[in-house]
């Protein structure tokens, strides 16, 4: 009999137990689903309006920073309809000059190919303005967009070493010539020899220039009409404008 008894105990505290268990299970449970749901809502995606307010505030934060010359910003925008049809925007401070001896300083931080002044310049003309210009980087702009992360939107400063742009511009009097490197962004980056084209018989430019390229950049020198230097002495000024 007294056996029967511990039997009896043993298996009413054993069922009390599986019941406290299961209460603290269904508890346990009944917060996990309160945690998600509440995580949920908390991770809810924001409205059309809510972007736009968080792209024009990113925009705006741009414009403010203090730039250097030289400094490039890329900010990128998940839906580009929020940003009238633009998924990339370039907020940029271009390097610009009014001393060559500023601009050959600057270029000294630089790879690849550099406008120069050709050996020889004419005499008489003086060095009036130059810029030079960060490239366009297809890469840049994926890394950009893989970085952002299904983020509304996202900016990241370029750090640039080559050169995409250079215009630099003599004067003399009335006249002026112009040394002007570009990057070829062309499927065609073949190397062209030395082609001069005059204003009055070129449909492609107002200018008499000597074209040509060579490692994916395009190089001009050009003067105005009506300007007395011919097509033998802007080759032959071409040949030493660019520093390599």
């Amino acid at each position: 009999m007294k056996n029967t008894k511990k039997v009896t105990i043993a298996t009413l505290c054993s069922i009390l137990l599986l019941g406290s268990m299961s209460a603290a299970v269904q508890a346990a449970s009944s917060q996990s689903i309160n945690s998600i749901t509440l995580k949920t809502a908390a991770a809810k995606a924001p409205t059309d309006a809510e972007k736009k307010k968080m792209i024009e505030a990113e925009k705006a934060r741009i414009v403010k920073i203090k730039k250097n010359p030289g400094d490039v910003y890329l900010v990128y925008v998940s839906d580009k309809k929020l940003n009238g049809d633009s998924e990339f925007l370039y907020y940029v401070e271009f390097p610009t000059f009014q001393k060559y001896e500023d601009y050959k300083k600057w270029t000294t931080k630089l790879k690849g190919a550099i406008v120069q002044e050709p050996e020889g310049m004419p005499e008489g003309y003086t060095f009036v303005k130059g810029v030079i210009q960060s490239p366009s980087s297809k890469q840049f702009e994926a890394q950009v967009k893989a970085e952002a992360k299904g983020k509304v939107v996202y900016s990241k400063k370029m750090e640039w070493k080559e050169a995409g742009d250079i215009k630099l511009e003599y004067k003399k009097g009335k006249d002026n010539i112009i040394l002007h490197m570009q990057t070829d962004y062309s499927e065609d980056k073949k190397t062209k020899e030395y082609k001069y084209e005059s204003a009055a018989d070129s449909l492609h430019t107002d200018r008499n220039q000597v074209t040509w390229s060579k490692n994916g950049k395009v190089f001009f020198i050009s003067v105005n009409p009506g300007n007395p230097l011919t097509e033998e002495e802007l080759i032959k000024l071409a040949k030493t404008m660019i520093k390599k």
